[in-house]
């Protein structure tokens, strides 16, 4: 095994294990206000955690390009970055990073709305906080291609497979769902499950690079 194989299996794990861990602190840095507050009261609520909702932002923006920055890699370990799943998984990583990154300006638009007492654009930003978390679940779930991915090639064992499978038809069916009724706690638990996984899939690849598997290895066989 060279150098360069094992720092890419463990950069890659490492993304897998620290990304959902930082997406999962920054839902609990920033908690949603207590439902039925007045305006005044959610300006004094939201005033009293500027701090909060600017570090929670930034670190949903990080999480969210070390889980896409896995995801990415474990497509270019199982050798199918040119093929459809791989295209699929690129496309579902830069819709999830950009509707991140939107949800994060808006957070950021929250804080700096707090702090110079504009109520009125602090209460549209947060409506819209809560529009654009229905995105997520509407662009194209992430697990879906690698769960395809990791069944084609040796990446992964084929238990991640099927369960990326699972938790990516899960999150796609919630995500229509969802438009139609209140799932929310239904999909905050599939979101954990989803970061799970991705911890999970992340010790494997660090556990790989670890004992000396080479990155020529994983992809498929040609008889696959």
């Amino acid at each position: 095994m060279n150098t360069s194989d094992r720092a890419l299996l463990l950069f890659s794990g490492l993304c897998g294990i620290v990304g959902p861990l930082i997406l999962v602190g920054s839902f609990a840095i920033n908690p949603s206000p207590p439902p039925g507050l007045s305006t005044a009261a959610l300006a004094a609520w939201a005033a009293l955690r500027e701090g909060q909702l600017l570090l929670g932002g930034w670190l949903q923006g990080i999480g969210s390009l070390l889980i896409v920055v896995f995801a990415l890699a474990l497509v270019e370990l199982g050798g199918a970055a040119s093929g459809f799943a791989g295209r699929i998984t690129q496309l579902a990583g830069a819709t999830i990073l950009a509707v991140s990154l939107i949800e994060v300006t808006f957070y950021l638009a929250v804080a700096q709305a707090v702090a110079a007492g504009d109520v009125a654009t602090g209460l549209i930003s947060g409506g819209l906080i809560k529009a654009v978390q229905h995105v997520f679940l509407i662009a194209p779930a992430l697990l879906l291609p690698i769960g395809l991915v990791i069944l084609r090639s040796r990446v992964l064992g084929r238990s991640f497979g099927y369960s990326a499978l699972a938790i990516g038809a899960s999150l796609q069916a919630l995500g229509l769902a969802g438009v139609l009724v209140p799932l929310q706690p239904v999909v905050d638990v599939v979101l954990i499950v989803q970061a799970a996984w991705f911890v999970a899939a992340g010790v494997a690849t660090v556990l790989r690079g670890l004992s000396g598997a080479r990155v020529g290895d994983l992809a498929p066989s040609p008889t696959s």
